[in-house]
């Protein structure tokens, strides 16, 4: 561009903003040019992307809860009821400062440039005078119960996450119905009601939650996205999913404690006999070993404690995970992201180029991942990972369903555990239900378990494909006990009832 063109276009830009200028003060209201403005990105993310092209509006400048905001067009009729609902989900005040065409592109311009390199975590944190007021009305459950059905709207989510987090709740859920939504905890693996509140505050909630969690405002497909919430001293990891129902989106909420302490091997509460073969298996320098349960029974727990174990400064440990729950010093922790093409297969494949002594893999979901998964094993790596089946011996069967070949599996598993978790008894009640077990009269889990090692019988079966039942029988006559026998155990132990163990062992 020559000379005379820039100066040209200088002009033209002056006379754009002065124009700019004059509409403004018809308007009766502040001007402001972007172009060069020091937005910090945290402030431009207050609106996010999508919404910020269909209203044209950038945040530009916040001080403590005012946040001004550029627009050339403030007469579009859907400016301030989007704005007014923003300040009702972020708490902030909107101000409208007019801006030229010009500069109003330049702000939108910057989400480009500014927020790919400066992700933004968005959390919720409760001040130290809040958890001073939730520890003293919320000791027990009924507390807590009584205090929801009284806050605001502004204040429910807090008080939401608040007791879901003293309760110890792994999950939250929300689910609308024609007058009422029900809030829901996942208690020691168990769903239990916490309230119903009017259906007319749950549009609050679910507006805020979706900001929060970075879910576009305006669509009602499902969502998946995540947020960190700081409630009672301790920063959770909250995973939310967003689902169309026929009242509105019901919404679960998975909480991950980052500070979690993880546990030994040693207090998973594996009956010594298993305990002594998980530890003997996971001592060879290569093989496979198979965890195998329905989601939520205790898996990953197993894998991060056996890792804990195994991680020391002479290994390499590589872990592929969907999601990372839970973060480990000392271990390359991979992400599966299928939508940007890290698929558990990619994943495993790079992973085998670095050099691992031990790979984790998330989960076995197919036939050429289970198979690169065992090739490792077979070459110098100890590979750990999961497979949802009902028992040990059906992870056998399972596998050569998917295509594996008999003499591959042979002689390449060193280990199949099975596992559930049980509720155990509230010992200070015995059993009997109080305020703090939530008359439940259970308090915390333990774990029930079966473990496989595959002998020459068992690897002969495999070669022939045997059917289900006789891996079961063949196992159960080699001495393998089985999860029911464990947890029956446990009941004579008066660790946990008869009841439970067959609530989770039930086929």
């Amino acid at each position: 561009m020559s000379d005379i063109d820039l100066t040209l276009q200088q002009f033209s830009r002056e006379d754009e903003e002065k124009i700019a200028q004059g509409k403004a003060t018809k308007l009766k209201l502040p001007y402001i040019s972007l172009v060069s403005y020091p937005i910090a990105p945290e402030v431009l993310n207050i609106i996010p992307e999508p919404q910020a092209q269909k209203f044209q509006v950038v945040a530009y400048l916040k001080a403590e809860n005012e946040v001004k905001v550029a627009t050339n067009n403030p007469q579009n009729p859907e400016l301030l009821p989007f704005l007014n609902k923003l300040s009702q989900i972020t708490r902030n005040q909107f101000t409208l400062v007019f801006c030229s065409e010009s500069s109003l592109r330049y702000g939108l311009a910057l989400y480009k440039i500014l927020l790919p390199e400066t992700p933004q975590e968005t959390k919720i944190e409760v001040t130290k005078e809040q958890e001073e007021k939730f520890e003293a009305e919320m000791r027990t459950f009924q507390e807590f119960q009584e205090k929801i059905a009284k806050v605001s709207t502004t204040e429910l989510l807090d008080v939401i996450f608040a007791g879901a987090i003293k309760n110890d709740a792994s999950d939250i859920h929300l689910e609308p119905s024609e007058k009422t939504f029900r809030i829901r905890f996942r208690i020691d693996g168990v769903l239990q009601e916490v309230a119903a509140l009017p259906a007319s505050s749950f549009k609050a909630v679910l507006s805020r939650l979706k900001y929060l969690a970075k879910l576009k405002l305006d669509l009602t497909h499902p969502q998946n996205g995540r947020f960190e919430v700081v409630v009672l001293g301790e920063p959770v990891d909250i995973r939310v999913a967003t689902l169309p129902t026929s009242y509105g989106e019901a919404i679960e909420m998975r909480l991950l404690p980052k500070k979690k302490q993880f546990d030994q091997l040693e207090n998973l509460g594996f009956n010594s006999g298993a305990l002594k073969i998980i530890e003997e298996a996971i001592t060879k320098p290569q093989g496979l070993i198979l965890n195998t349960g329905p989601t939520g029974s205790g898996k990953t727990t197993t894998l991060y404690a056996i890792l804990q174990k195994l991680n020391l400064p002479s290994r390499k440990i590589i872990t592929l995970e969907d999601p990372i729950e839970y973060r480990v010093s000392g271990i390359e922790q991979i992400q599966i992201d299928i939508e940007n093409k890290t698929s558990f297969l990619e994943a495993l494949k790079g992973s085998l180029r670095q050099d691992p002594d031990i790979l984790m893999v998330g989960e076995i979901r197919d036939a050429e991942t289970a198979n690169i998964a065992l090739q490792a094993a077979m070459t110098g790596h100890l590979v750990l990972t999961t497979l949802h089946t009902l028992n040990a011996p059906s992870s056998l069967a399972r596998l050569t369903e998917m295509g594996l070949q008999p003499y591959l599996l042979a002689g390449s598993i060193n280990l199949i555990i099975a596992q559930r978790l049980v509720r155990t008894l509230h010992q200070a009640c015995s059993g009997k239900g109080c305020a703090i077990c939530h008359n439940t009269g259970y308090k915390g889990r333990t774990a029930i378990i079966e473990v496989l090692v595959p002998t020459k019988e068992i690897e002969e079966l495999i070669r022939q494909k045997a059917a289900l039942r006789t891996f079961e029988s063949t196992a159960h006559q080699l001495g393998m006990k089985t999860m029911y026998e464990d947890g029956m155990e446990k009941v004579a132990q008066r660790i946990t009832t008869k009841e439970e163990v067959e609530r989770v062992t039930k086929e």
